[in-house]
């Protein structure tokens, strides 16, 4: 799970804290003041607000914040348990930037429905669901920290898309030339073609020189994928590779 720093005497064993993740987003309201000197943002995308990161205090790493019940008095008097999701009681947001700054582009809408967003658990946010997948098989990928790029066919027409936005194909998006440039376009149609498929979508992570920090250091972007579906429904990992290695 996650490690999150808490005062001395704080928190003991038991008590019904609420968890917030990295990369929340939360309003502006007395209960949050706190956070205004080390969290305070301000944009035109999102707004005003307190942005999570992770951070260290005296040497150890706190990711995201935990706050006890007594300090969130829009939940006094509501009956809690284990588990519930008080996001929208709260009015906490997750923190989210246009594309346009790692990708470039011209956005001429939304997402087309069956390209979903790329909302990927956290297993750090969800560890018992290791224990849920016993016996069961499935994969895991590495978080790449980049900016979420998709491409998608239906019907045989080619959707590029962001993290929420579709991208023009007029040269303009650095995403759309590079998977253009390796052919991948033409191969996902050939794919869904050949196998009956009205719907086809790869999701991955596009990283490089000017998306976010480049923590890998790349010297030429990469698109790493991590999720393929196929008629609306996910892959298991055999196709994806399979997937993968087809279209190059």
């Amino acid at each position: 799970g996650w490690k999150c720093v808490g005062g001395k005497g704080e928190f003991h064993v038991g008590d019904m804290v609420v968890y917030f993740e990295i990369d929340s987003f939360l309003p502006i309201c007395e209960e949050f003041e706190f956070l205004r000197k080390s969290s305070y943002k301000n944009n035109d995308f999102m707004g005003e607000g307190f942005r999570l990161k992770t951070m260290k205090f005296r040497g150890e790493i706190s990711q995201g914040l935990c706050l006890g019940l007594e300090k969130l008095p829009k939940l006094y008097g509501m009956t809690l348990e284990e588990g519930m999701d008080v996001t929208e009681i709260l009015g906490v947001r997750e923190w989210e930037m246009p594309e346009r700054a790692g990708s470039g582009g011209t956005m001429i809408g939304d997402r087309p429905g069956y390209i979903p967003k790329t909302d990927e658990t956290r297993i750090q946010s969800a560890p018992d669901l290791l224990n849920e997948f016993k016996g069961l098989p499935y994969y895991i990928t590495t978080k790449m920290d980049g900016s979420s790029h998709s491409i998608g066919i239906m019907d045989g027409e080619i959707a590029f898309t962001g993290h929420n936005f579709t991208y023009k194909d007029d040269g303009k998006s650095a995403f759309v030339e590079h998977v253009k440039a390796a052919g991948i376009p033409e191969k996902i149609k050939a794919y869904a073609d050949d196998h009956g498929l009205s719907t086809m979508v790869l999701q991955g992570e596009w990283c490089g020189e000017g998306v976010q920090k480049n923590r890998l250091k790349l010297k030429k972007p990469e698109w790493f994928v991590f999720t393929a579906r196929v008629d609306d429904k996910r892959t298991d990992l055999a196709t994806l590779r399979e997937i993968c290695k087809y279209v190059g």
